[in-house]
């Protein structure tokens, strides 16, 4: 086990105590608002250059979109059809960096891309590539072969992966029996999945902690006003309000940027988001059909839709609507209609319904203002705009644009020169080749076992909880399993997975505040279709008895659940005393 494998742990400090930090900090030379991939990534960046920053976000670390996004590493194969080639090249190769730096949570998966045709769309793709307006209705196997050659090209730095391979129709069926039977041809090429992409964004904030002692971190705050020289923030959780002065604001808050912006006294609107639904299905004949592989696939009218396997059930999205507030969107039933409509064009001979489907979940997009004919060719890439200081603001604001969870480090280490130009400072780390978090030392399978026999010995673990632990945390393994040797233990009941002490540690040392964060970001249990009311009940108690009373209303995020995210058999709290859903720590 390597010396960075025995040191890392994502411990981030009581929330009481981090609370009481941010009150008296006064002055701080950058204030990051936003909490998503894109701020925990620049956060962590200006942390290792020794800087003075403060960390924020009005919910949680890693909500918003970086909680509800398709869960992939990719390179961006569609953008090539837009003419995107700089953001492809990029994407391809902070894919293959990610496999390596963060290889405890993402891993390779081949994807298909199925044809009924195999010209059709030739002529639509040039004039697209060229920046020319056409409408695409359907991709041929010649087109798609010639963007996977461009794709195989841009992903040639620090490949990681195989290169694409053409399949013919023999072999398309003989591998995929259950896809329509007009299927003519396929290709099969390698990006990556997420297991867990919120908790990267947690790992992110705990190693930019452990960087700068100097460093702050608050979730449940919100930017609420300019005061002078200063912002007001509010901690949602107390309803306390301070003042703190930063030299720079980094505005990474995503599809709220607008509105973060205000507080601040801009009306310039630079947003333009659109919202993302995806669904989660448990049916096992679906999951078999996909013989292991992801697949992209048109939806019969022209846009692109993936589906993929996901941790024992099927994933499938997505949408691409624009909403004028981020905080009204959903996965509307119409959504989640069209999508399973949408996969039954593939696969016509498996029948699967609402009735299947466990979770569903929406992001938005940050996608810049534009005037695009259709949501689809609106730029996927990243920019920084900056607000220079102006009226009652003595501060510059620089407000990160777009971008793709797979390009959050690229994004946050131009965002962390921007900062640094501004400050007169120069880089002291780079982050091209660090490792993410718990990814130090698990950048291959063998490391990982090998790190999870260490494990299962030198804690009395058995070896499929060990490795469960590994998957997880990767290195942070290591702090975890120290946590849970240290007092009694039982499995979590509902999610037996998971056990009560591995639930009490997120509470204690990740800044886990409610049953939400715990259930959405801190573990896998809200996409895993796993939730029920006993389970959410036991969670809510360990709160509370870990961290003192709060919000009673568990009754509230079970309607929730219900209604929005579709969850099943969920049925109201049991009239016990005190389920809160927010705690102060």
């Amino acid at each position: 086990m390597s010396a960075a494998a025995r040191s890392f742990a994502t411990d981030l400090p009581p929330r009481a105590a981090a609370l009481a930090a941010v009150e008296t900090a006064g002055d701080v030379d950058v204030l990051v608002v936003g909490g998503g991939i894109n701020g925990a990534g620049t956060f962590r960046d200006l942390a290792l250059q020794r800087l003075r920053v403060l960390v924020v976000d009005r919910e949680d670390w890693g909500a918003g979109a970086s909680m509800a996004s398709s869960r992939m590493a990719h390179g961006g194969l569609r953008y090539l059809e837009n003419g995107e080639f700089r953001l492809t090249a990029e994407a391809t190769r902070e894919r293959n960096r990610l496999l390596r730096a963060a290889g405890h949570m993402i891993r390779p998966l081949p994807m298909a891309i199925p044809f009924f045709s195999h010209a059709a769309g030739l002529l639509t793709s040039a004039k697209r590539a060229l920046g020319l307006s056409a409408s695409l209705r359907e991709r041929g196997f010649v087109m798609a072969e010639i963007g996977l050659f461009l794709y195989d090209w841009f992903g040639r730095f620090d490949r990681s992966m195989p290169l694409h391979r053409a399949m013919p129709g023999r072999s398309v069926r003989r591998t995929f029996p259950a896809l329509h039977p007009a299927v003519r041809a396929a290709s099969v090429y390698y990006d990556a999945v997420i297991d867990a992409p919120e908790r990267i964004a947690v790992e992110l904030i705990g190693e930019g902690l452990a960087a700068s002692p100097e460093s702050m971190a608050l979730n449940h705050c919100a930017l609420v006003a300019l005061d002078g020289d200063g912002v007001v923030l509010r901690d949602e959780v107390s309803g306390r309000s301070f003042t703190l002065r930063p030299k720079v604001v980094v505005n990474a808050t995503g599809a709220w940027i607008d509105r973060a912006n205000r507080a601040l006294g801009v009306e310039r609107p630079v947003m333009g988001g659109t919202k993302g639904s995806h669904v989660v299905i448990d049916h096992p004949d679906l999951l078999r059909a996909l013989s292991g592989h992801g697949m992209i696939f048109d939806d019969g009218a022209g846009r692109v839709c993936i589906i993929y396997p996901m941790r024992g059930k099927v994933l499938l999205g997505a949408t691409d609507i624009p909403v004028a507030d981020p905080d009204l969107a959903v996965c509307s039933q119409e959504e989640e209609d069209y999508l399973l409509a949408a996969a039954r064009v593939v696969f016509p001979k498996i029948a699967f319904g609402r009735e299947h489907v466990v979770f569903r979940f929406c992001g938005v997009r940050p996608l810049p203002k534009s005037d695009a004919a259709t949501p689809g060719a609106v730029s996927r890439d990243h920019s920084i705009v900056t607000l220079e200081p102006e009226g009652g603001r003595a501060f510059p604001v620089l407000c990160l644009v777009g971008g793709k969870w797979t390009t959050f480090r690229a994004f946050s280490a131009a965002a962390c020169e921007g900062v640094m130009a501004r400050l007169g400072r120069t880089r002291r780390v780079d982050t091209a080749e660090r490792p993410v978090g718990g990814g130090a030392g698990m950048a291959t399978e063998a490391a990982r076992q090998a790190f999870a026999r260490t494990l299962a010995d030198r804690h009395a673990l058995d070896s499929a909880r060990a490795e469960t632990l590994v998957g997880r945390y990767g290195s942070g393994a290591a702090a975890v399993a120290a946590f849970l040797a240290e007092g009694p233990d039982a499995p979590l009941a509902g999610a037996p997975a998971y056990s009560e002490r591995e639930i009490l540690r997120l509470i204690r040392c990740e800044m886990a505040a409610s049953v939400e964060d715990i259930v959405f970001r801190r573990t896998t249990l809200a996409i895993d279709g796993a939730l029920s009311t006993p389970l959410l009940e036991r969670i809510a108690s360990l709160l509370r008895d870990e961290a003192g009373a709060g919000s009673p209303d568990l009754d509230r995020l079970i309607d929730r659940l219900r209604t929005v995210h579709a969850v099943p058999k969920l049925r109201n709290a049991s009239p016990t005393p005190s389920h809160p859903t927010t705690v102060e720590q």
